[in-house]
């Protein structure tokens, strides 16, 4: 396994080379990429020009958001899907091997049944695509009863979850998310039944101690560590019994995080996912990368790896 930084797990902006240089000081092995933006670029200036700062960084790529609305009405869905093995085409250049999805948990047009169905076929187009290039789709589940306040319920639980992957094309995966198994009280154990090899990405949050898991809504959403709620270290441990070997994402509604800078929260985040790390038994591995020294104005100071990054921008 290895530590992913998403600046949507935790909501985060800034240049790719500032992104780049949080995520290397603070023991990241890996980020998102924006699929949609990486084509932009690629189809700009080439693929080479794009990927230079995580080539430069040494940073792999952990997963990308799947450019494709499942839930959507049947003019979008075939418009998205029409374009999606160009885009596909572009993943490959970045080397990114995880796509993930979230899945809706409620509907006011389809009753599950047929929601259900909808899901399938729609996933079995969408991965036997993915599997022409390698790649694996990571469904990721919305536990909160919020999201269920529609006519027609679907899959808002990891049991459910599993229901879905037995009769999907074997490309289509699971998101592990330890919120989710908190918010739903289902038993981490559940996690050993994900198929051999599904599991796509693991997520590690905590929760506020003084509300009913059942009535946690999704801006309640804390950074891993940050009450001992939700036993990040157990998750990651039945993620390894598993036999995952992929990324590790924090994650955190952008509410908790208020007041906050960009670094302080990298750094926090890395500093928890290193204690998961620990707490798990997982081994820390030495980092090529030292942290950039800075001046009284938060300049870099003499940093030639850094400089060079920002330097290609």
């Amino acid at each position: 396994m290895f530590r992913n930084l998403s600046t949507i797990g935790l909501p985060l902006s800034g240049r790719p080379s500032e992104l780049i240089e949080l995520a290397l000081s603070f023991g990241f092995d890996a980020m998102d990429i924006d699929l949609v933006d990486f084509q932009q670029q690629a189809e700009a200036f080439g693929v080479q020009h794009a990927r230079r700062l995580m080539v430069s960084a040494r940073l792999n790529c952990g997963v990308f958001r799947l450019p494709i609305t499942l839930d959507s009405d049947k003019a979008t869905f075939d418009a998205e899907l029409a374009v999606l093995p160009k885009r596909l085409e572009f993943a490959q250049a970045t080397e990114a091997t995880r796509a993930v999805a979230t899945l809706a948990a409620a509907s006011e047009e389809h009753s599950f049944k047929d929601f259900f169905e909808m899901h399938r076929t729609r996933l079995d187009v969408v991965a036997g695509l993915l599997d022409s290039h390698g790649i694996s789709l990571g469904l990721a589940i919305t536990p909160e009863a919020e999201a269920r306040a529609k006519t027609h319920q679907f899959i808002s639980t990891f049991e459910g979850l599993l229901g879905l992957l037995a009769v999907s094309h074997p490309r289509v995966g699971a998101v592990v998310d330890a919120w989710a198994f908190h918010v739903t009280g289902e038993p981490l154990e559940l996690i050993a039944k994900v198929p051999q090899g599904r599991i796509v990405e693991v997520r590690l949050s905590d929760a506020p101690r003084d509300v009913p898991a059942a009535e946690l809504v999704h801006s309640q959403r804390l950074m891993p560590g940050e009450t001992g709620a939700i036993n990040v270290a157990a998750v990651l441990t039945q993620a390894q019994t598993a036999g995952f070997d992929g990324p590790v994402t924090p994650w955190a509604d952008r509410s908790t995080l208020a007041g906050k800078g960009r670094e302080r929260i990298v750094k926090l985040a890395g500093d928890r996912m290193e204690a998961a790390w620990r707490e798990a038994g997982l081994p820390i591995l030495p980092r090529w990368f030292t942290p950039v020294a800075k001046d009284a104005y938060g300049r870099p100071l003499n940093d030639d790896a850094f400089s060079a990054m920002a330097g290609m921008e």
